[in-house]
This record gives structure tokens, C-alpha cells and sequence, in this order.
């Protein structure tokens, strides 16, 4: 058979030269001295040619975690692959009576319409009509170019006919429907059927048949939807008549075709669809396939696999949680949130899978994600990573005491002192770390990040959110208030990981890719790393968790009675405010403020916009539609701890006590070295047994002068320098003091000891 199809292509080949020939032999301009160049060159073609029927570039289409579009990725060329049978018959057949009638009949050349295009080239001077095939339309795509020459039109012909030796007719028109441009970036059926028409292929009919074929010869013709419109009526009306000329449809239903107007814009769904619009996730997923090795070693070729690749997507996307986001927002802020934004992001913290954000407004109106891009500080929602520092490299426990007095000053050399007041000028007290977490004490948690070091603050704080190098944060004291930046993004993984036992999940977005095929090239497995023990994990969480119940995030309570941690935090000024915080479920983060700079946000809703006012309130919203129906989970518990309670305290700072001389005289105020006292139930201090305070006591001579006595017993010894006779007073001075110079008693818990 094989043999018999090569000789019923000499009589083809036979003719083509004679036409030539003839063609040179009349006159045709320059094309006698390159026939015989030409020729070899036709011999070497046929034999050694290989013709590739590969699909060309066409979208990738991306899908939710429940596998509905979300949304089409493309550079300049819009194709998705069809088959022949996904096309009704009526319109093949069309498609075919305006392109090439004999299609089914011929060996790759027309011989009656190429002697007619020969003859029209002849008396034109030069190629002025094609008379190509369908065959020979192909082989200009793919292998001899668009040149208008005799030589390429040979070339043409005689590939053609190799062409249709080595594939069937329905292999070259499958692919021909699937190549063929039409014009406003549609290539293939599909693409023209969505563009012109807002149809899937498969709902075409003659009169859309006969529509597009008209834009094959001149794709450019209709761009635009307003041009060349009477031109574009008269080519429909020429391919209507060839399809009833082929019997396809009847005069009748060509002339109710002809009543149709033309297409007058662009149905294609990825700008018609506002689901399958560009979009804040799609940018992520985009920027996630073109950085995945498995499409490519480079740059270049993952470009051209995502955008040319038709490659279809899973991603980790949940629109409805996207939707219950704007829903609570709307909810909280039922007045809108004016020139401020909100962006929200939630992630699994188990997986690290970013299950849905808000970007910020509308992406016409601005391409920056706040979820992922928007840098802005976090205030006190830094807190819980210093207190996991302290927890994880101090060795500390949430039951420690520590001060959280203020306003307060710190040694910052070779800078100025940085000093610290707590939120609304409160004077703070002497509380557990637990307590002034809940009430969120900036003189606290500035002491706590000195006294864990804040070389371990920044560590613990990069491990958490994920950053290294040049993006590391920074070891200032203000780093335990928030005043190095972060992303909602980071900060809903870095809390996400708590509540996943320690382990930092790293975020995805895309979960499986296939190609045009179907064959997997890529499927996500979790991966993480542990960067704070389980134990420390739960003591965190048993924080937060408190801080839901009775701190500053009570209002971020979820009325299901889901068990709910979380962090509040409010910068200064008011520029933005946050809730960070997680069930077993689900990590999310709420921030607001100005999407642009940092603005104060006043009053909302007659209350300045704290971090418990109005993320909270949006997080609880939120949360309660996202784990609707969802089982009830509580946190694991905190284990026990392996000591009892201690005192922190800075070297080199001074607590203040009080001592009692008389029911009558006020008490006696001294400042001694944090290392000599210890917090009483009413979070004063209380001196220890040995504490030395200096004390003015009469003398002999009627003069007044201090001594050291031990704190505890000022009361005691004098009241018994008031009865005792006049003498010396030195027996009264602990072992180890000074005598009644005023000098400063040897031995530990001095003031210049322990500077």
C-alpha cells in the first residue's frame, strides 16, 4: 500500500515541475536561475524532513482545590487542544467546504486550484494567490515559513504530499482545527468559539462555522470587533453559500444565518468570567509554577511550559473562604473601610497550604499584595516569638515572673536610651510572662527579649516566619515591640506553627500538574522543619489561648465554643493593627491600615482601630464561617513543668520597695538591685532576708547618719535606737557592713556589684 501511495505521487510531482516549467517559460520574473536549486532542495525535503503534528502553545488552565477553573494562564496565544469528535460534524464540514473542498479527496495538492492560483500568479507578475490546502496550510506553519515566492510554493507542495503519507486525514485536520489563528489572540476552534461567540466548541453551529472560516485567510481582519465589518459580512455570506453549495444546510438556513449580527466583542471567559480574571492568588500561582523546577531547568523553559504548555493546575485555592473573608469584613465594617484596607490570609497549618487570602482592593486598581508583599509592622502580634524564645533557648517558663512597670528605660550604646511606655501610659505591674502577655506589656516583653538575649529573639523570629540573609530581622530592643516588619503571610504560618507542635510547614500554593496529556508532572508532598520542641509549642499556645479567654483578644472569641489562640497588636500611632491567631484547624492573620503609607487611622466606630477592636472582631467573623460545621478540636495541653516559678530580672536594674517604719510615718522607699527582692501577691517587691538597705539613723552626737541594716529589719532596729542609751551603735551593723561612714558593705547584691 505504502508503495502504491509513492507512485500515485509521481504523476503529482510530474505536474507540479511542468506547471513551473511552464510558469518560468512564460516569463516569470527571476525564477529560472533558482528551478534547479530549487529542485534539489525538494528532493532533500522529502526524504529528510521531519514533520512535527505537536500541538502548539496553548493555555494552561488552573482549578481550585475542588477542581473548578479559577483561571487561564497566557502569554500572547489563546488554544486549548480538542479532538475531532469534541467538534459537531456540520461544522468540521463547513470549516472544510471554505478551506479546501477536496479535502478528503486529494493527496495534499489541489491540482485545479494550484493551476488556477499558478496562471492568476502568472499574469499578476507574481505570487498573488496561494490555492493552498489544508495539507499545504500546514506545511507552511510548520516548515517552509510564509515567503512569497515560486520556490517555497514548490517546496509546499511536495511536502505537502510527504505530509499526507505519513498521517491520516483526521490526524491533519485535528490538528489544523487545534493551529489555525482566527484573529484577537484566539488560535484553534476552541479559542475562536469562546472569543467571538462565548461558546465551548462543541456548541458551534454553520453559522458560527461559516463566521470563522471567513477569518482563516485574514485573521487580523475583524480585531477588534469594530473593523472591517461589511467586508467580514460578505466573506460570512461567500462561506454560507459554499456550505450549501457542499449540501451542509439548506438556502432557508443560510439566509436565517445571514440575518445574524456579527460578533461585536470579546466572550472569551477569561474576560468575561470574573473568576478566571487575573488575579492576587493566580500572580501567586504563577510565580510558583515558573520557580518549579519540574517544568524546567530554566527560566526560559518554564516560561514557555506555562504559558505554552497547556498545562492544567490544582492549586490549594478556597474561593469560599475567599468569599466568607470579604463577607466578614463587610460585617465589621458595614460603613466600608474608607482609605484603608484589610488583608487576610488563612493557611493549613499542617500542610502549610495558603487556602485563601484578600490581596487588597480590586486587582485593576492595584497589583500589590498585602498578603503577601505588605511589609508593615506587627506591634505587639511579635510578642508570642519572643516568648518563644525565652521559653525555647532560655530555658524560661510562662508562670516566670517578671516586671512590666513602666514607663521604662533601657541602655541602647552607643545609640540613645530607648524608652518604652505601655500601651495607654499604663504603669504596668509585676506579673508572670502568661499575665503580661494577656495584657500585653511593652515593658515586659522589652526586659523578657534583654533578659533571653536578642540574638535568640531574631533567631527564634526567622525561624518561625522563614527568613535568612540579607532579610533577617535585626537584634534591636525594640524588636520584642514589633517594630521590624512582616507579612500577613508570615505571620499566619509563623502562629501556624505553634499549633503544629513546632514545625514550620513551607506555604504552597499549587498541590499537582499535568500536561496537555495528562501525564503528572509534579505533585506536592508537605514539607517542613522543626524549629521549637512540641513543649514549647504548647506552652505558647496555652498563652494565646488564654489571651482569647480573658486578654487583650477576647473579642476574637468564637461563639461555637471552637477552641481559638491568638495575638493582638497595634503600632504606634495607630498606622496598623493585627490579630493573629489559630484553632487546630486553620492559622489566619488580620491586618488593617493604609495600603500605602503609613497613615493614623483615628477613631472607627468610635473607638481608636486597636488590633482588638477591629482584626479581632473580623478574625471571629471570619473564623466562625470558615469552620462552620467543622468538629470542635481543642489544644493540646501544656505538660508540667519541671520547677517552680522564678524572678527575672535585668543585671543592673533596680526595683523599689517600701518598708513599714511605724503604723504612723509613711514608708521607706529604697531601690536596690532586682537580685535582692522578689515580687509579693500584690505585685510589689518584698526584699529577700539578707537584702542590705542604707539607712539614716540618729547619732550620738545629734547628727544623722546611714548605716546599713538588713531591709526586713529597719522597723526593728529603729525602734531600739530610739530606747537604747546614748553610745556606740556599731554591734547593730551586720557582719560584713561598713561602719557609720556611709561607705558601701562588701559582699554580693550591691548596687555597683551588679552594675
Amino acid at each position: 500500500m505504502d508503495i502504491v501511495r509513492r507512485l500515485a505521487r509521481l504523476p503529482l510531482l510530474a505536474v507540479m515541475i511542468a506547471l513551473c516549467a511552464a510558469v518560468v517559460t512564460i516569463g516569470a520574473r527571476a525564477s529560472a536561475p533558482h528551478v534547479a536549486s530549487t529542485l534539489d532542495a525538494v528532493e532533500r525535503d522529502r526524504d529528510h524532513i521531519t514533520i512535527d503534528l505537536r500541538p502548539g502553545a496553548q493555555r494552561t488552565q488552573v482549578f481550585d482545590s475542588d477542581g473548578n477553573p479559577i483561571g487561564i494562564l497566557l502569554n500572547d496565544i489563546d488554544r486549548e487542544i480538542i479532538t475531532l469528535d469534541q467538534v459537531p460534524d456540520e461544522v468540521l464540514a463547513t470549516i472544510v467546504a471554505v478551506e479546501d473542498s477536496k479535502f478528503w479527496l486529494h493527496n495534499g495538492v489541489d491540482l485545479r486550484a494550484t493551476a488556477r492560483a499558478l496562471a492568476s500568479n502568472v499574469s499578476a507578475g507574481g505570487i498573488a494567490s496561494g490555492g493552498s490546502t489544508i495539507t499545504q496550510q500546514i506545511v507552511k506553519l510548520r516548515v517552509v515559513g510564509s515567503e512569497r515566492s515560486f520556490n517555497r510554493k514548490i517546496r509546499e507542495a511536495v511536502i505537502a504530499a510527504r505530509l499526507e503519507e505519513d498521517f491520516s486525514k483526521e490526524q491533519i485536520l485535528e490538528f489544523y482545527v487545534n493551529e489555525v489563528y482566527l484573529g484577537n489572540g484566539a488560535y484553534g476552534l476552541q479559542a475562536g468559539a469562546e472569543t467571538y461567540f462565548g461558546k465551548d466548541v462543541s456548541a458551534l453551529d454553520v453559522g458560527d462555522a461559516a463566521f470563522l472560516a471567513s477569518l482563516i485567510r485574514s485573521p487580523g481582519l475583524f480585531d477588534g470587533f469594530d473593523q472591517n465589518i461589511s467586508t467580514m459580512t460578505r466573506r460570512r455570506s461567500r462561506s454560507l453559500q459554499q456550505a450549501v453549495d457542499a449540501r451542509i444546510i439548506t438556502e432557508a438556513q443560510r439566509d436565517a444565518f445571514e440575518r445574524r449580527p456579527l460578533p461585536s466583542r470579546n466572550l472569551s471567559p477569561r474576560r468575561t468570567d470574573v473568576t478566571l480574571r487575573r488575579d492576587y492568588f493566580l500572580v501567586e500561582v504563577r510565580r510558583a509554577l515558573l520557580a518549579n523546577p519540574a517544568l524546567g531547568d530554566t527560566y526560559q523553559a518554564r516560561f514557555s511550559q506555562v504559558f505554552g504548555g497547556g498545562l492544567r493546575v490544582w492549586t490549594t485555592l478556597r474561593p469560599e473562604l475567599q468569599r466568607a473573608m470579604r463577607t466578614s469584613v463587610a460585617e465589621v465594617l458595614p460603613e466600608g473601610t474608607g482609605e484603608f484596607e484589610v488583608s487576610i490570609v488563612s493557611v493549613d497549618p499542617s500542610t502549610g497550604a495558603v487556602l485563601a487570602f484578600i490581596g487588597g482592593p480590586a486587582f485593576s486598581d492595584s497589583e500589590f499584595n498585602l498578603a503577601t508583599q505588605g511589609r508593615r509592622q506587627p506591634g505587639s502580634s511579635f510578642k508570642p516569638y519572643v516568648l518563644s524564645a525565652a521559653i525555647e533557648r532560655a530555658g524560661l517558663y510562662p508562670f516566670d515572673t517578671i516586671s512590666g512597670q513602666g514607663p521604662c528605660v533601657f541602655p541602647n550604646p552607643p545609640l540613645d536610651d530607648y524608652k518604652v511606655s505601655n500601651f495607654a501610659n499604663s504603669p504596668g505591674r509585676v506579673a508572670t510572662l502568661a499575665q503580661q502577655a494577656t495584657a500585653s506589656s511593652n515593658c515586659a516583653f522589652v526586659r523578657l527579649g534583654l533578659v533571653t538575649g536578642l540574638d535568640e529573639v531574631v533567631g527564634m523570629a526567622n525561624r518561625l516566619i522563614g527568613r535568612s540573609g540579607e532579610d533577617s530581622y535585626l537584634p534591636y530592643p525594640s524588636i520584642s515591640l514589633g517594630a521590624q516588619e512582616i507579612t500577613p503571610l508570615e505571620q499566619a504560618l509563623g502562629f501556624g506553627t505553634f499549633v503544629n507542635g513546632g514545625v514550620r510547614m513551607e506555604p504552597f500554593y499549587v498541590t499537582r500538574i499535568e500536561n496537555n496529556f495528562g501525564e503528572v508532572l509534579y505533585e506536592h508532598a508537605p514539607h517542613g522543619r522543626r524549629v521549637v520542641s512540641s513543649v514549647t509549642a504548647d506552652w505558647v499556645t496555652s498563652v494565646l489561648e488564654e489571651n482569647v479567654r480573658s486578654g487583650t483578644g477576647t473579642r476574637a472569641q468564637l461563639a461555637s465554643g471552637q477552641a481559638a489562640a491568638g495575638k493582638t497588636g497595634t503600632t504606634q500611632s495607630f498606622h496598623d493593627a493585627w490579630f493573629v491567631g489559630f484553632t487546630p484547624h486553620m492559622s489566619t492573620a488580620v491586618w488593617m491600615g493604609h495600603p500605602d503609607e503609613q497613615v493614623p487611622m483615628g477613631e472607627i466606630q468610635g473607638r481608636r482601630a486597636t488590633g482588638g477592636w477591629i482584626p479581632a472582631r473580623i478574625w471571629s467573623s471570619y473564623m466562625e464561617r470558615a469552620l462552620e460545621n467543622t468538629q470542635l478540636r481543642g489544644f493540646p495541653p501544656a505538660p508540667p513543668p519541671s520547677r517552680a516559678s522564678q524572678y527575672l530580672f535585668l543585671s543592673g536594674d533596680t526595683c523599689s520597695i517600701a518598708v513599714a517604719v511605724t503604723p504612723s510615718e509613711p514608708p521607706l522607699e529604697f531601690d536596690l538591685p532586682c537580685s535582692m527582692v522578689r515580687p509579693t501577691a500584690d505585685n510589689e517587691f518584698e526584699p529577700l532576708p539578707d537584702a542590705l538597705c542604707k539607712v539614716a539613723v540618729p547619732a550620738a552626737d545629734g547628727e544623722t547618719r546611714f548605716e546599713w541594716i538588713r531591709c526586713t529589719q529597719i522597723a526593728t532596729e529603729l525602734r531600739a535606737r530610739a530606747t537604747e542609751p546614748v553610745g556606740d551603735t556599731d554591734e547593730s551593723i551586720p557582719q560584713g557592713s561598713t561602719d557609720q561612714t556611709g561607705g558601701d558593705p562588701g559582699g554580693d547584691g550591691t548596687q555597683d556589684d551588679q552594675a
